[in-house]
């Protein structure tokens, strides 16, 4: 139960630093080559280059891959704000709801809507695959949102 413990105390950290507009992680929570998945699409399928194009592995895995995605919804929502709502796992999957409200960037549209989040876990503990689901009809007004200067 340890290990259920500090893998929820990590992901708590990571909303904390999320929410603080902080680009840090918790060591160990997120591997080199740990693959982040949005609505089914691998981050490397939606930059539109090749799977194992150096350079889109590199921006697409790992810490560098979270936070390029954290960048792009904080510009989206220039004041979001994650919450956890909930949590349920196994030792080599982790399930969460997650809260996301804040501001869309060019409208002033609130914006309030759940992600739901499953992290696979590798043997040694650290996240291997991150994926998040979110309402299409949500996500694209969060693309909009993003090209908005």
């Amino acid at each position: 139960m340890a290990a259920a413990e500090a893998l929820t105390a990590a992901i708590d950290q990571v909303i904390a630093l999320f929410n603080a507009k902080a680009m840090d992680l918790p060591d160990g929570f997120f591997d080199r080559r740990t693959q982040f998945v949005l609505n089914g699409s691998s981050f490397e399928t939606l930059l539109g280059r090749p799977e194992n194009d150096p350079l889109v592995l590199m921006l697409a895995r790992g810490p560098a891959g979270f936070r390029f995605a954290a960048k792009a919804l904080q510009h989206a929502v220039p004041d979001a704000k994650l919450g956890l709502s909930d949590i349920a796992g196994s030792a080599s999957t982790v399930i969460a709801k997650l809260s996301l409200s804040g501001t869309l960037r060019g409208t002033g549209e609130a914006l309030n809507t759940v992600v739901d989040v499953t992290l696979t876990l590798a043997p040694a503990g650290h996240v291997e695959v991150a994926e998040a689901s979110i309402d299409p009809a949500t996500l694209d007004r969060l693309r909009i949102a993003r090209l908005a200067s």
